[in-house]
């Protein structure tokens, strides 16, 4: 274990939670579980309605008010393999803050907040489909992007989902080979850049076929990794593959088109 490991560690241990807000660092009540105070937090968008299959949030832009649409936009056209994908918080320049942190600035403790609220929307809103489900594994990140940032962030989410929701977590997926920056592409070039990318991991064999597996990772974009990684459990067997991510953007859909 080198040094910056080692800080890495000793951060997440000793981190002072519940004492400055880890947005605007104004002091917090002890009380408060999430190290974040009460103007921070009501900035952030729970997630309340959304497409049962992608889990993003549908707005209309004509109404003041959020509008039930049967059939989503955002998943029309597409074939998405996982059997449901739950995202927890809207993604905007805010609560990006939460995982560009944790991704790019060294903030391995947020990974920890970020499980807390995963866990306790799920515990209130998703007991029971993720509480039947076998195990827990996350999208994985080439060799060499993990050895230059030091960790995978969805591994780190994972393991702490894997304490509070009592599922064991394995690495049923390797990456094979890098890719180029997904963010920068649109759908169909990520689902190119994206072909055989993954592999099953064969000492988990047994952890797949008829299994539910819950996929972890942070941001859910177009979906295009996770369906990806879908196929190659599925094609192995699993169950079901429900998909927690931290953040997801809204779809906007407009009636009058």
């Amino acid at each position: 274990m080198n040094i910056s490991d080692f800080l890495k560690i000793i951060m997440e241990i000793v981190y002072p939670q519940n004492l400055n807000c880890i947005f605007c660092d104004m002091p917090i009540d002890k009380k408060n579980k999430y190290s974040i105070c009460k103007s921070c937090y009501e900035k952030l968008i729970i997630i309340k309605n959304s497409c049962p299959k992608c889990g993003k949030p549908s707005i209309n832009l004509n109404l003041d008010e959020d509008l039930e649409i049967e059939s989503c936009g955002f998943c029309k056209n597409k074939r998405f393999l996982f059997d449901k994908n739950i995202s927890f918080i809207e993604y905007d320049e805010f609560s990006k803050k939460f995982v560009f942190g944790l991704k790019y600035s060294m903030k391995t403790y947020l990974s920890r907040i970020i499980a807390d609220i995963m866990a306790d929307i799920i515990q209130k809103n998703y007991k029971e489909l993720i509480y039947d489900c076998d195990c827990i594994t996350f999208v994985p990140l080439s060799e060499k992007r993990e050895k230059e940032r030091g960790f995978n962030q969805s591994e780190k989410i994972a393991k702490y989902l894997s304490k509070k929701l009592e599922k064991e977590v394995y690495k049923l997926i390797l990456r094979k080979r890098d890719t180029k920056k997904l963010s920068k592409l649109d759908m169909r070039d990520r689902k190119k850049e994206l072909r055989d990318a993954f592999v099953i991991n064969e000492n988990f064999n047994e952890k797949i076929a008829d299994k539910s597996i819950i996929l972890v990772d942070d941001i859910f974009t177009t979906g295009a990794t996770v369906n990806e990684i879908t196929y190659k459990l599925k094609l192995k067997g699993a169950k079901n593959v429900i998909v927690l991510t931290f953040l997801t953007g809204k779809y906007i859909k407009n009636v009058d088109n």
